[in-house]
């Protein structure tokens, strides 16, 4: 079977999702498959594209056995909206002419968002006369009308026909959760038609491991009770409680270290300034190796969503926490697959979105509470290898891939 795998992020990119895209793609040519990845040129997370990759708008190339097309994309740091929304839609619509290069597949898969892309994947599909499956990671336009990034009902409306259009033309949608599979039901899509794989991590890459390691060294912060986040700082997130939290607990023994970037990151810094906290820390994405020590290294991994988008977003980065067999503070809604997560796998806390009270009781009682921390950590990673294993998810999807290559 020969897959045009269709993603916007990719392999040198090695922060959030290109790492899961990559995994796939190397493990379909493991099982005897032909990848080809038509994506962006490098620029995720800063919005700058990589050393070695800039003034290009179309290049090939082969990396680990994957043949990789990549097409032209606007990449500025602006955070306004109109760059981002450049970001997004100059690959769209790159991607959909670079892609006629490609040999013909056998089928087609998609990553979305941005949610355009889709429309790419299946005009790709009609020409070359191939099979779509899309890959739905984030719910749009929902989450971007609910953070009030798309106003005006005729915008709205443009948005919400595509996301149909998309989804009537697509031969399977693959989500990655229940709560998904019902907001798509609810949308009028067939029942038959999608399939639920969860996203994954790797239980041989992230492993448990002693915390007083080298990137705890160097983050100087003793036997203090530390508070690790690791990952992007979007609007998705919610973690504005947390340097109010973190000011609260100035006088203990807690510090809170913030790794990563995001469109949000310069607030939070400000935030965190002008409380004159000397409890929060601010570091840039680690490299990839060192991932699993910046895990290890916590007391507690956290992990947030704010409330417009509990129901639309799934953070993949719990996944990865699991595997480190850490417990979890999850600042989350009840009700949503976050909180479903932790609370069926007893392996963290949750506490609601912007109360930072509850952020200070539940980290109160955990620093006392050591050896229930320890058991969520160990049913963190139970639960992981059981059910979210990298094997296992990729397994589903190529058995989903080989059924409609075959239709």
């Amino acid at each position: 079977m020969h897959v045009l795998l269709v993603t916007q992020y990719f392999k040198p990119e090695s922060f959030g999702s290109p790492i899961w895209i990559y995994q796939l793609a190397v493990d379909l040519i493991n099982m005897g498959h032909q990848v080809t990845v038509l994506t962006a040129f490098p620029n995720y997370p800063d919005r700058l594209i990589f050393e070695g990759y800039r003034g290009k708008f179309f290049m090939r190339e082969r990396l680990d056995g994957v043949d990789v097309i990549r097409t032209y994309i606007y990449a500025s740091p602006n955070k306004a909206l109109w760059s981002r929304a450049l970001n997004f839609g100059s690959f769209c619509v790159s991607a959909a002419l670079g892609g006629l290069v490609a040999q013909k597949p056998d089928v087609i898969y998609c990553i979305m968002p941005p949610l355009p892309l889709g429309l790419s994947a299946e005009f790709l599909g009609l020409v070359k006369r191939t099979p779509v499956v899309v890959n739905v990671q984030d719910i749009y336009p929902d989450i971007a009308i609910n953070l009030g990034f798309l106003r005006g009902r005729v915008t709205i409306r443009f948005f919400q026909l595509m996301e149909r259009l998309i989804y009537h033309l697509a031969e399977a949608v693959i989500v990655i959760s229940e709560g998904f599979k019902k907001n798509l039901l609810a949308k009028g899509v067939p029942a038959q038609k999608i399939q639920i794989v969860s996203n994954w991590a790797d239980p041989y890459f992230i492993r448990p491991g002693p915390k007083d390691n080298p990137f705890r060294h160097r983050l100087n912060v003793g036997d203090r009770f530390t508070v690790i986040y690791s990952g992007s700082i979007s609007h998705n997130s919610s973690l504005e409680s947390v340097i109010d939290a973190a000011e609260l607990l100035q006088n203990e023994p807690f510090v809170f270290v913030i790794v990563g970037g995001g469109a949000l990151k310069s607030d939070l810094e400000r935030r965190a300034k002008d409380k004159h906290l000397d409890n929060v820390f601010f570091l840039p994405f680690q490299p990839l190796e060192e991932y699993p020590q910046v895990l290890a290294a916590a007391d507690m991994n956290l992990v947030s969503l704010n409330t417009k988008a509990a129901t639309l977003s799934v953070p993949s980065k719990v996944f990865k926490m699991m595997a480190s067999g850490r417990p979890i503070l999850a600042i989350t809604p009840t009700g949503n697959e976050l909180h479903r997560l932790i609370t069926e796998a007893n392996c963290g806390m949750c506490v609601p979105p912007d109360e930072p009270l509850s952020v200070v009781e539940a980290l109160r009682y955990a620093i006392v509470h050591r050896d229930d921390l320890d058991r969520m950590g160990a049913n963190a990673r139970c639960y992981l290898e059981e059910h979210f294993s990298r094997e296992k998810c990729v397994k589903q999807i190529e058995a989903i891939l080989v059924q409609v290559s075959k239709r």
